[in-house]
């Protein structure tokens, strides 16, 4: 009677390397997309011109 195969029950270490490649690319897309949906999507940010005078700007101007 043939012995029977022991199992490996070893897993494989994933490696770190490209796990670190895979968070920082998957990283990237979702700032990008981010970014990329603040310029084109959703609304105008609303941007000042000229700031308000302040006190001490009024009483030097007069």
């Amino acid at each position: 009677m043939p012995t029977p195969m022991p199992l490996n029950r070893h897993r494989r270490k994933p490696d770190l390397f490209s796990l670190l490649v895979v968070f920082v690319v998957l990283g990237m897309g979702v700032t990008l997309a981010y970014q990329i949906n603040l310029f084109y999507g959703g609304k105008m940010v609303p941007i000042a011109r000229q700031a308000p005078a302040t006190e001490a700007e009024k009483a030097i101007d007069g």
